[in-house]
């Protein structure tokens, strides 16, 4: 487990008593933040990754400041959110700090996944096995569990009446919440948690945009082709998120611009190449997207919902396009609504597993 009381502490004031900590796996390794010194290099080999960094979110109150292992043991509940395709932590803005500014016994974890930012492969030419979506989800629960953080009677979560345990909230986003379609059923099938899928991105069940999205990973490969990695970052930009803040455009085309190309176009495929989901309980999940979502077909992903038994009331089409919870100034006023529809929705969803 992590001795998070001797961890660096990285303060990132976004919101009044809100406080933001940094960890790299690696820099916690050298230094010997872990309890066990082959960590690093078993979490290497479970899951391709070089690295893994993410961030913490907590509020802490200014009469009865405590450390971050406090924090952790009394904590109602763990909010881990997992960004898509050539993201990073940065894609959620303030959503983590305005979540624990309405709910304050919230923990969020938000870190860089599947090669992007921070988090790189160990290869450049990642193993297909690394990044199949199934695969990406292993690794972001392989993390948790080399944190301690998972499963929770390992943190030894304790109150005045006896044992207690928190609950946990996935909140993903386009690949992110592809991601959470493969969560694992039997390990986790002791504890509360749900999932909010947004704008999931799940192409291989269609078959155009397979086509399309593998037809551009295969070109990113060709040898001396900077224009079409620049003309394909736009393009993506320009499709998927032309609604969304400068915030998220310049953080994604600086991704695609910085990443291996064949890491990102290793992970295209993997998102293609996925095998189907082995789930057969959808209770706790919740999706919402876009009307005018290109990447992802609202309707097909609709009928897709349907068929593995998702009902009414936990499905949600609102005016957007892939990024319809990603809002400044340039974009459309349906953003900034379902901006706080979407923080509403993640509140409420927080004091339903809390019960």
């Amino acid at each position: 487990m992590l001795r998070w009381t001797e961890s660096p502490t990285f303060n990132c004031y976004t919101a009044p008593q809100v406080i933001t900590e940094a960890f790299h796996f690696a820099k916690l390794a050298n230094q010997g933040l872990l309890a066990s010194p082959t960590a690093l290099v078993e979490f290497q080999k479970a899951t391709g990754l070089a690295d893994f960094y993410w961030e913490i979110t907590y509020r802490q109150e200014a009469q009865a400041k405590k450390s971050l292992s406090q924090i952790l043991a009394e904590v109602d509940g763990l909010v881990i959110f997992l960004h898509g395709w050539c993201g990073s932590h940065y894609i959620w803005e303030d959503l983590p700090a305005r979540l624990v500014t309405q709910y304050p016994r919230l923990v969020c974890l938000n870190p860089d996944i599947s090669g992007f930012a921070q988090s790189p492969y160990a290869e450049d030419f990642p193993k297909i096995k690394h990044t199949r979506i199934d695969k990406m989800m292993a690794a972001v629960e392989y993390w948790l569990g080399a944190l301690d953080l998972f499963p929770a009677n390992a943190l030894g979560f304790q109150n005045p009446n006896g044992f207690r345990k928190p609950f946990y909230l996935f909140v993903g986003h386009s690949m992110g919440a592809g991601m959470l379609l493969y969560k694992n059923q039997i390990n986790w099938q002791n504890e509360r948690y749900g999932c909010y899928l947004m704008s999931p991105s799940m192409y291989h069940r269609d078959r155009l945009r397979k086509f399309v999205y593998r037809l551009v990973a295969m070109a990113m490969l060709i040898p001396y082709t900077k224009f079409i990695r620049i003309l394909s970052s736009h393009l993506v930009v320009w499709l998927a998120m032309n609604e969304s803040s400068q915030v998220v455009k310049r953080e994604h085309t600086q991704n695609f611009k910085d990443s291996p190309l064949n890491a990102v176009s290793s992970t295209m495929n993997g998102i293609g190449n996925s095998p189907p989901s082995p789930r057969t309980d959808w209770s706790q999940f919740k999706l919402v997207m876009g009307h005018r979502d290109i990447l992802v077909d609202p309707r097909k992903m609709l009928n897709f919902a349907e068929q593995l038994g998702f009902k009414p009331n936990q499905l949600r089409v609102t005016m957007g396009d892939h990024y319809f919870f990603s809002y400044d100034k340039n974009s459309p006023m349906a953003h900034k609504h379902n901006r706080e529809a979407v923080l509403a929705d993640l509140v409420a969803f927080c004091h339903e597993l809390a019960k």
